[in-house]
């Protein structure tokens, strides 16, 4: 059971999870102005205390390193004594401390269609681009234990998601 904010009844931490190119960092923003919360974002905060982006660590430091860096951002931001809210990198899912640290959160799984998150994937500068034959659905139990709302992001708007969102935190306070 996520822990909650004794003042305004909402979560505690929100944790946005899911493979790249969902909308993880999109959605986290807004709904941190939404609710008047600071936002963390794995990438943002990994680029800030490095002075690199994920896609340079993994190439010079080796995957495994840039997935403790995604861990310890998380750990940090869910140390933080205010309510935030979380975008995390999809790697730390597959931490099985992540997942029981992540019982004291709420979590919002976002997810989309394969080939909606190869496209939007390839966007990104900071990632590399997924391709199509990847298997996405590789973390998906994982992220199924740990999340308490699943978000398919891939046929809405951005303002639709992020509705959604709020509208089922609001019911969570009842």
């Amino acid at each position: 059971m996520p822990d909650t904010d004794s003042t305004s009844g909402l979560p505690g931490h929100i944790v946005i999870v899911g493979p790249m190119g969902s909308g993880k960092t999109t959605l986290a923003g807004g709904l941190a102005r939404s609710l008047g919360r600071e936002v963390f974002d794995s990438d943002e905060s990994i680029e800030e205390s490095t002075g690199r982006i994920g896609r340079e660590i993994a190439r010079t430091d080796g995957v495994e390193a840039l997935h403790r860096l995604e861990a310890e951002v998380l750990f940090d931001a869910l140390n933080s004594p205010s309510p935030a809210v979380v975008a995390a990198a999809a790697s730390v899912i597959e931490d099985p401390v992540v997942r029981e640290a992540l019982a004291d959160a709420y979590c919002v799984w976002v997810t989309a269609d394969p080939d909606i998150l190869a496209e939007r994937s390839a966007r990104g500068s900071h990632r590399r681009a997924l391709a199509h034959h990847e298997n996405l659905g590789r973390r998906d139990p994982l992220f199924e234990e740990a999340a308490d709302l699943v978000v398919d992001t891939g046929e809405l708007s951005e303002a639709e998601s992020l509705r959604r969102v709020v509208e089922a935190i609001e019911a969570s306070r009842r």
